[in-house]
Order: structure tokens, then sequence, then C-alpha cells
């Protein structure tokens, strides 16, 4: 910063005056002051923006093992059932192979075709001879069907068998697809750590430059970008708030005449009545009588405090939702790792995924799967429990990120490699892409 220069003196013991020179040298340090601290503030914002794409990256690669993994999971199960398929056809094959070679040596032992020439040449009048066809019809019926039973039955354990080698094949390939899958997460994790470190240096080399700048500490700068980025999210929050009906705020101002938040103002209509009704002396057996039945409404407060319970049910959560928000709480504070789904560490849907496991629905360990698997809902409608999506397309095909709702603007999620567990601001980070219920 330069530093104030100030002319001759007029004369002797005369007041010092800036030269116009000086005035000018003043004005350009203020505003290449003003120059850096816009140019730095600028930089800041771009290393943020870098270190979240840096983070996009490593969560995109992550959830493409998950993904890898959860076909190679379904892969395996169908080759599973394909072997199990051909080893029951390649029996049944093998049973009916069996029935016709016994069936081929009992013709034999009864001497073939000829034994059946014998029996119609042998029959002694026309009733034996009719009677010799009919048994040999059957006969040969048998042995037709025993064969041709076993010709099914071979086909079939050749076209599982034919099933179970393309079952293999696909396990195979997804195999090797999840194994390239780990490979390109870890590079992806390896590469995040190393370029987000050394972005981080940057930044911290900026606040220093800033706090140089503006006269200030690198503390100091570091509270105000702090402030700044809550001051961001409270007006994302607020921002995506007003979409929200004002039917909750509405709905206790609307209840019955007869609210028990309304009770002060119907309480002094009645007692205008029983005022005007002492003066009238002339009456005084008819006046004592009316206050009695006055007083009836009162009980009504009483009775009406019930009307308010309806509002509560559609404030629970849905079904299971509670306990998958208790199983996420008592996650919190546990480390990150990538594909993990607990007990001791978990990524972004390996958590999702167990807490609602533990509140009865079984969803899969893929974020892109579970968007699937939702049905959508708007800001203004989130409920405890309901899922909360980051899209690089703001489709599910998109998903990257995933986290569990618990009220008041708040999720709980595993963020990413290096931190753990924890209780969020919706809006803490990039804004979410869309909401779905379970």
């Amino acid at each position: 910063m330069v530093g104030p220069a100030f002319a001759d003196p007029a004369g002797p013991g005369g007041p010092t005056m800036p030269s116009e020179s000086d005035l000018q040298d003043a004005r350009d340090a203020e505003a290449a002051a003003a120059g850096d601290v816009a140019a730095l503030e600028a930089r800041l914002a771009e290393l943020t923006a870098q270190v979240d794409a840096l983070y996009i990256q490593a969560a995109k690669a992550i959830e493409a093992y998950n993904g890898a993994r959860l076909l190679l999971e379904q892969a395996t199960a169908a080759e599973q059932t394909a072997r199990a398929a051909a080893q029951e056809r390649a029996d049944e094959a093998e049973q009916a192979r069996i029935a016709l070679g016994r069936m081929a040596s009992a013709t034999y032992s009864q001497g073939g075709q000829l034994a059946g020439v014998g029996l119609v040449l042998g029959a002694e009048d026309g009733q034996a001879l009719y009677e010799g066809m009919g048994a040999l019809r059957a006969v040969t019926r048998s042995q037709l069907t025993i064969a041709e039973r076993a010709r099914d039955a071979r086909e079939a354990a050749d076209d599982a068998a034919a099933e179970a080698a393309t079952a293999l094949a696909d396990r195979t390939a997804a195999a090797e697809q999840a194994d390239a899958a780990r490979a390109v997460a870890e590079a992806a994790v390896a590469g995040q750590e190393r370029a987000v470190a050394a972005v981080e240096d940057q930044r911290s080399t900026a606040l220093a430059q800033l706090a140089v700048a503006r006269g200030t500490t690198v503390a100091l700068e570091q509270q105000r970008q702090d402030a700044l980025a809550a001051e961001q999210e409270q007006a994302e929050q607020e921002a995506a708030e007003q979409d929200q009906p004002p039917a909750p705020t509405s709905t206790p101002s609307v209840g019955p005449p007869d609210d028990p938040t309304v009770p002060v103002e119907p309480g002094p209509p009645p007692q205008p009545t029983t005022e005007p009704s002492p003066p009238p002396t002339s009456q005084p057996p008819v006046v004592p009588e009316p206050p009695p039945v006055v007083p009836s409404p009162s009980p009504e407060p009483t009775v009406e405090p019930d009307p308010p319970a309806p509002p509560e049910e559609p404030d629970p959560p849905a079904s299971g939702a509670q306990a998958a928000i208790d199983y996420a709480y008592a996650q919190v504070g546990k480390p990150y790792e990538w594909g993990a789904d607990g007990p001791n560490s978990f990524d972004c849907s390996g958590l999702t995924m167990r807490a609602w496991q533990a509140g009865g629905v079984d969803l899969p360990h893929w974020s892109v799967a579970q968007a699937q698997a939702v049905d959508r809902v708007s800001y203004s409608d989130l409920r405890p429990g309901d899922l909360i999506f980051w899209s690089d397309n703001g489709q599910a095909a998109g998903v990257y990120h995933v986290g569990l709702y618990i009220g008041d603007g708040r999720m709980i999620h595993a963020p990413r490699p290096g931190k753990d567990v924890e209780v969020q601001n919706v809006f803490y980070w990039i804004d979410p892409s869309f909401y779905g219920r379970v």
C-alpha cells in the first residue's frame, strides 16, 4: 500500500499541502488495492468451483462403481439360476435316457418286433387276434412316448446349458466391468485428493493476499468467506421455500369458529347480552334464567381441543421413515468410505440404503437406482425420510450423490472421502437436483 506523500511546506512554519501528483498517487494506490481485492475474490470463487467440480467427478466415478457392482450381483444371481436350471434339465434328460434304455432292453428280451408278429400269427380266432393287435398298439404307443420324452428332455437340457453358458459370459463381463469401474474410482479419488490439496494451497495463498490487500488477517478473511457461504445457503433455502404452499400456516387460523385458539373473541359477545339484562329490574324473575343458559357454550372450548389433532396426521413421516432417520443419526461421525455400506463406514448410497433397510424398505446400493425407485416430490412437499438427489443432468441417470432429509431444511449424508457422516443444511453445497419419496 503506498503511503501518502506531502509537498514542500508553503513557507517557513506554514502548513504542508499535498500536491496534485501526491493526491493522484494516493487515488491510484487505493484503486489498485480495490482491484487486487476484487481479483482475489474472483480467484477464491474460481478455486471453490474447481473443488466442487473435483468432488463431483470423484462422486460420479464412485457411483459408477456402485452401479457396476450392482449389475455384477444381478448377473451372478442370473448365472446361478441358469446353472441350477441346466442341472435340473440334465437330470431329467438322464432319467428319460435310462427309461428309454430299459424299454429297449425289455423289447429286445421279448423278441422285439418279431414278438409282435408272433402274437398276431399265433391268434387262434378273431377275438384273440383283435386283443393281440390292441396290446401291440398299446405297447408301441408307450414306447413312442418314452422315446419322445427322452428326446424332449435332451433338447431342454441342451437349451438350458446354452442359457447357463450365456449367463456365465454375462457374469464374467460384469465382473470385468466392475473391476474396471473400481480402478477408475480409485484413480478418480486419488486424483481428486491430490488436486484438492493443490487447490486448497492456492486458496490459502489467495486468502493471505486478500488479508494484506484489505489490511485484515487471514482468520478474519476466512470468517468472512464462511459468512458469505452461509448467506448464500440461506438465500437458496428461502428461494426454494417460496414454492411452499401456505396451507400449513393457515390451517390453524382457518379452523372452526369455536376453535380453542379463538375463544377470546366469542367470549365477549355473551357478556354484552348479560350486562344489559341486569338494568331492566322490572323483570327480575325473567333475567336470572337466561344467564345460566348462556354459559352453556363455555364447555365447547373444552371439547374443541380435539380438532387440532387431525392436522398432526399428515405431519408424521411415511411408514418406516422415523426408523430410517434414527438409523442415520446413529451413524453420524462415522467415516466416509466409497463402496461401503456399514457398519463402520459408508458412502452416500450405502448410508441411505441401510437407513431405509432399517425402515423396512430394500433399496439398491446405487444412487441412480435409488432415484429410479422413488416418487418425485417438490421441496415444499418434503417430509422427513425423503431422499435428496444431486444430478449432472437433472435426471436419475445423472445422479452422483444422495442424502436423507430429516426436516427443518436439514439432511444426514455421507459427503465424500476424508469427511464423516454429518448433519448438514440441504443447501450447504450445490443446489439439489430433485427430491424423492420412498
